[in-house]
Order: structure tokens, then sequence, then C-alpha cells
């Protein structure tokens, strides 16, 4: 009786009992914040130690004004810098479990890495500006407290799948009412099969969901006596297969058993991470969609969009104006082309670009997408476009306000009206500024390329959009282009 194993099959029942999905996501968020607190800690002491005491330093910057520091005046700076990262890692959103170990996690860090070393440095000066620390120092615990954030937060993912693995922190799920939502919730649960959730019937979806392998539990009627008979830990209800009636009824009945109760609203293709809710007078408001690209940050990209569409004009004048004279000396027609495009809220504007084709492309046409091998291209054009030269002039669109550096690539006029009735939310593009470049742009999606699957991505970026997404697909367009 006193056998390990047999310890090891009681605990096991026990923690299976005991401990939900949400406790267990309680218990990692708790080791999450304790591991990023240690590691801040540490990547403080390594940093010093790689900058004074390693022999690793350059020459060039090995010498620090007043000699070696004593490591004492850095442990001093380990409360302050934990602090600011604490509190940098909860405003950024990364104590949510379903982050931990994505790739927009990793970008998230990035830009807390930044944040946490701007605040500490500024810290230093108005606090500690007595003492002189090194800049070094601080640079380097940034970059190991990033490293070691996201390893950290790996671990505690791999952790969670090894646990739920062991049927150890799933919550028990049921299904009330059935339709396409809860088809496709099903298939997502079948999918990822260490999500955290069990799947163990439906209620009052018996005969919709006579083909499915999921089993029926009941009627709504008798939703108290499934839950304690099925130890049930979530509820989620398809609206508005099931009436405002029944819920209530639902909520009422469980209202002494600790269950959670969700439900999956009939709007959920508007809804995304952004939706809120919000009080007017005591009203609850659903928030489905906010104006993206406003108040300060918008700002922001309206001022990075001047700077550095002038700066690019200022310093690339020579190369455009040396492509202008060639153009117009190796085929007829002007260096500068012009055509009618569609921008925000369906404003329309006069796109500038190089002319890479013949000057009367379009005379029998119309408005097409050009092919990766278009006859009507010239030999010039075809390498100004291989090398994105011809966009250049859209600098000038930029500065003007027409356009922006990032956003959806503005689309000729004469093809929204098709291409609106033929591809769902396509016009959602238009809420926003189009750009030189975007986030369908660098991710393959450029030219005459699937359509469906670049608004997909266009609308990924209005959804998710921030400064530093802008920032992530100018460095990587830049290394498009390198690339050719």
């Amino acid at each position: 009786m006193n056998s390990p194993i047999f310890q090891y099959g009681l605990v096991s029942r026990i923690l299976r009992q005991k401990m939900n999905n949400k406790t267990l996501d309680h218990l990692l968020i708790a080791l999450t914040v304790l591991f990023d607190l240690c590691f801040v800690a540490t990547a403080i002491v390594v940093a010093y130690w790689v900058r004074f005491e390693s022999g690793w330093t350059p020459e060039a910057l090995a010498f620090h004004k007043g000699g070696t520091p004593p490591l004492d005046d850095y442990f001093r700076l380990i409360p302050l810098m934990v602090i600011i990262w604490l509190m940098t890692l909860k405003a950024l959103k990364l104590y949510r479990p379903e982050r931990n170990a994505t790739l927009s996690a990793f970008w998230a860090l990035c830009k807390a890495s930044g944040i946490a070393l701007i605040a500490t440095l500024a810290a230093l000066f108005f606090i500690y500006h007595h003492d002189a620390y090194s800049r070094w120092v601080m640079l380097l615990a940034s970059g190991f407290s990033l490293i070691w954030l996201f390893l950290g937060r790996l671990v505690l993912h791999r952790f969670r799948q090894a646990i739920h693995a062991q049927g150890v922190g799933v919550s028990r799920v049921a299904l009330i009412g059935y339709d396409a939502r809860s088809e496709k919730f099903i298939k997502a649960l079948q999918v990822k099969p260490n999500s955290g959730y069990e799947l163990i019937g439906i209620i009052d979806g018996a005969a919709e969901a006579e083909g499915s392998d999921v089993q029926s539990l009941g009627e709504s009627q008798d939703v108290l006596e499934v839950v304690r008979t099925h130890r049930l830990d979530t509820l989620f209800i398809s609206s508005p297969i099931v009436p405002n009636d029944t819920i209530l009824q639902v909520l009422q009945a469980c209202e002494g058993v600790p269950v959670q109760i969700n439900v999956l609203p009939e709007l959920s293709e508007f809804i995304r991470g952004g939706t809120a809710i919000t009080f007017f007078e005591g009203v609850p408001v659903l928030q489905l969609r906010e104006t993206p690209m406003q108040g300060v940050s918008g700002i922001v990209k309206r001022l990075i969009d001047i700077v550095f569409s002038a700066f690019a004009l200022i310093v690339l004048s020579p190369l455009m104006l040396t492509i202008a004279i060639i153009i117009r000396l190796t085929s007829p027609g002007k260096a500068i082309f012009r055509q009618e495009r569609v921008g925000r809220a369906g404003k329309p504007f006069r796109i500038y670009k190089f002319r890479s084709m013949r000057a009367d492309a379009e005379e029998k046409v119309g408005h097409v997408w050009a092919e990766t091998d278009d006859p009507r291209q010239t030999s010039l054009g075809k390498f100004l476009r291989r090398w994105s030269l011809d966009e250049l002039p859209q600098f000038f669109n930029v500065l003007k306000g027409d356009m922006s550096l990032v956003g959806p690539r503005p689309e000729m006029s004469g093809l929204i009206d098709t291409f609106s009735e033929s591809i769902p939310h396509y016009l959602a593009r238009q809420r926003v500024k189009s750009g030189m470049t975007g986030w369908a742009q660098v991710n393959g999606l450029r030219g005459n390329t699937s359509l469906a699957e670049r608004i997909s991505y266009d609308k990924y970026y209005i959804e998710n959009w921030s400064l530093a997404l802008d920032i992530k697909i100018i460095l990587k367009t830049l290394w498009a282009i390198k690339k050719g």
C-alpha cells in the first residue's frame, strides 16, 4: 500500500480531481513571474562578469572610468530592474499562458527588452545620477534577460503540455447546443489534444450531432445533474442556437456549483483579441472593432513616415535621378508612371512609380496585374522590378500622406468592385492607409499571388498593428530586397 507506484497513482488521481485548466494556468503564471525575477537578477550579475571579469570585452571597451566598480553597486540595481521588467511584461500581457511559446511572444519580449532598457537608463539618470554605471552592463543584461525569459516560457509551455498529457490540469468540457461554431470548436480541440480541455459530450444537441462521435449528455433542463455526474469544469453555450431563456436557466441551475460558463457568440468572425467590454451608464457594450492607428501611436506612425520618407528622398535623389534619365534614354515615354489607386476609406489617389513597362502597356489590356515575366516590361524595367527600385517614387506618396511606409498594398481602382464582391472582408484593408510594403509582402505574397491569402495577412496586420510590427516589417523588407 505504501509503495511509490501506489503513492504516485494516488497523487495523480488527486491532482486530476483538484486541478483544472484554470488552476494550472494560475500556477504556471506564478512560476513564470518567479522565473522572470530570477532571470533578470541573474542577468545583471552575468553581464557584470562578462563586462569586467571575463576578459571577453574588446580592448577598446575594456577601460572603465574609475577602474572596475564593485559588484555590490550592481546588486543595488536588481530591485529596480526587476520592478521595471515585471511592470513592462504585465503591461504587454506577457503573463498569459497561451502566449508563452509563440513567435509573437518572442517579438513582444524584444519590445519589452527595449522598453525596460530605456526605462532603466532613465531611472539611473534620475535616481543614481551620482554613480557611473556601465551602459554595456545594462545592454548585456537586457539581452540575457530577453533570451532567458523566452527560454523559461518555452520550458513551462512544454511542461504544461506534459502535464496535460498525464490528464492533470485538464478542464472537462461540455457543449450546450450544436451548430457550425460548435463543430469548429470540436475540431480545434481534436487538433490540439494537449490544449488543456477534454470534451466530454454535448447537451441539447444530440440530433444535430448525430454524425459526430461525441456522446450526448442529456437535456439542458437537467444541466445541474449532468455537471455533477460528469464532474464538468466548463460549459460552452452556442448562441443563438440556445435561446436566452435556456441560457438564464443554465446560469440559475449552476449557481451553486463551481463550473465556468462561456458563450460562443453569433458574431464570432468579427470578434478578435482586441474586443473589449465597456459600460455606458451601467449598460454593457461589446466593442467589436475600433478605428486602428489612432491616438499617440498613430501620430508617431505619421511622424515616422514623414521623417523616413524625407530622409530617403534626400539620400536616394542621385539614384532616382539616374534611373529617370536611363528610362528616358532607353525607351520612349515618361520616366514616372502615374496610376489611380484606392487608399484609406476608399479615397482614390495617384501613385508614382518608375515606368517599368512600355508607355502603351495598358492601352489594350486595361487594369490587370503584371505577370512575373510580363512581355510588356522593358529590359530596364525587369531589373527595376526585381530589386523594387520602381517603387522609390512612392516615397513622395508617403510624404504627401496618400500612403504610409507600412500597410496593405494599394489596389487599382478598376478592380475594387470585382474583388469586394468575390473576396470576403476585402474592403477591411481600406480602414488604414496603403503602404509601400506590408505584412503580406514580407511573407511572400507579392505581385500576382493568391488575393484571398493576401487579404488574410492584411487583416492580421490591421487587427494586430503596433509600431513594433511596423519596424519588423520594414526590417524584413530590407532583408528581402538585399536577397533580391
